[in-house]
């Protein structure tokens, strides 16, 4: 069993566990999602990349609470029951007979691991979506089992992309759960929908705004909604933050509230203000969060001195495989930046590692409207600029919002 517990490690990883990085790697990781510090020595040993060990059983107990069981018995007993289970079909079942209490007792029970947890709740909330049974659905997301801190960052993840793709496609959100935490931790506050503050996304926000359940979250909706105004070409209100929250924002919060700064600043105070945000953030780590909302607002601004300054701040080695969509940002302003500047050849070097794929499904069209604003400005033929210009004025239209003007096509690296 120890075997199949180090595979299902690399499954959750998303990678062979085959040097030294990979094992600290996984040590940070562990931490991060449980608070729990196994060494990555200990990782070196259990893989056999230096002298191979029997791990002890506090070892085990970590990783199998990693995989999502409670600890290494309850995996050895359930790993092979997993296997055989079907959620989907357990799901449709228990859906088709309606009855609520039936599907609330299937949630609690059904947690042999948090991986088939979050499959059950993505593949039960979708089924109830579709029937528009909201107020089952907001029953559920009540149960402590829904609680965000029983999941792991990657999980809620997971939960909130597969679940927010189906609320943007219904473009609609039953004000039930605009009052649940858990659902606004797990899935409103997850998937950010750049497409929609002008739809049912922003409507929401006004609702959270004014309900004002906790300080994050109506700091989360002003700070949105002062940023839609900007996209409307209207007036930005700047935030202040209470010092005694300050230290407890989430790192792209932080972010966003600062590039609310920077849209309203006087120009000269621009580079100020970075500099006593960075000092303030300098002993985070890894900092490519804390700069996410930056990359496209340099952008928006067209404003070099804050590319640069991002560009001398930003590490491109990230340990989090959700970093690397913030890190696909950073690519995208980076050719902006060399765009302007007329660094042909760090341009040429940065295009290869950009990729709209790997976007953050939430964000996806809004950066492409970004992107479709380089390749014009990157191409030659009338044809290729014709079919561009298109795509940016279908998607503009769409999103509907009046910063993304025909002009900031046309005229955005005169």
């Amino acid at each position: 069993m120890i075997d199949i517990l180090k595979k299902e490690v690399e499954k959750k990883i998303g990678k062979k566990i085959t040097n030294r990085g990979d094992c600290e790697l996984v040590s940070n990781v562990i931490l991060e999602t449980l608070q729990l510090e196994i060494s990555y020595s200990t990782v070196r040993r259990l893989y056999g990349l230096v002298n191979e060990t029997k791990p002890n059983s506090k070892t085990l107990n970590i990783l199998a609470k990693f995989i999502g069981y409670k600890n290494y018995i309850h995996f050895s007993q359930n790993h092979n029951y997993k296997q055989k289970i079907n959620l989907t079909e357990i799901i449709y079942k228990t859906v088709a007979k309606n009855k609520p209490e039936e599907i609330i007792n299937l949630v609690n029970t059904t947690k042999k691991s948090s991986e088939d947890f979050t499959s059950l709740v993505i593949i039960l909330i979708r089924e109830l979506w579709h029937d528009e049974n909201y107020p089952l659905i907001d029953r559920i997301f009540n149960l402590k089992t829904l609680n965000f801190d029983s999941f792991s960052y990657y999980e809620v993840l997971k939960l909130g992309n597969a679940i927010g793709l189906l609320i943007r496609k219904k473009n609609k959100l039953h004000p039930l759960l605009l009052n649940n935490i858990n659902f606004l931790d797990c899935i409103f506050l997850i998937f950010v929908d750049y497409s929609s503050l002008n739809k049912y996304y922003g409507e929401a926000l006004e609702i959270i705004k004014k309900n004002n359940i906790r300080y994050d979250m109506t700091l989360f909706s002003s700070a949105l909604l002062e940023f839609r105004n900007f996209l409307e070409n209207k007036n930005v209100n700047v935030i202040t933050i209470k010092a005694s929250n300050t230290k407890r924002l989430h790192p792209i919060l932080s972010g966003r509230i600062l590039s609310l700064n920077l849209l309203s600043a006087e120009p000269n105070k621009t580079l100020e203000i970075l500099n006593a945000y960075h000092k303030s953030i300098s002993s985070k780590g890894n900092l490519t969060s804390y700069y996410y909302e930056l990359f496209t607002t340099s952008i928006l601004l067209k404003n070099i001195e804050i590319m640069s300054f991002l560009i001398s701040r930003t590490s491109l080695k990230v340990e989090f495989y959700f970093q690397k969509n913030h890190l696909n940002s950073f690519y995208l302003m980076c050719l902006f930046y060399y765009k302007l500047t007329g660094d042909k050849e760090n341009e040429t070097k940065i295009i290869k590692f950009f990729k709209l794929s790997e976007c953050r499904y939430s964000y996806e069209e809004f950066i492409d409207l970004l992107y479709l604003v380089y390749l014009y400005n990157n191409t030659t033929t009338s044809a290729h600029k014709k079919k561009i210009k298109a795509r940016y004025q279908s998607l503009s239209e769409k999103l509907n919002y009046s910063y993304f003007s025909e002009d900031f096509l046309l005229t955005y690296f005169d």
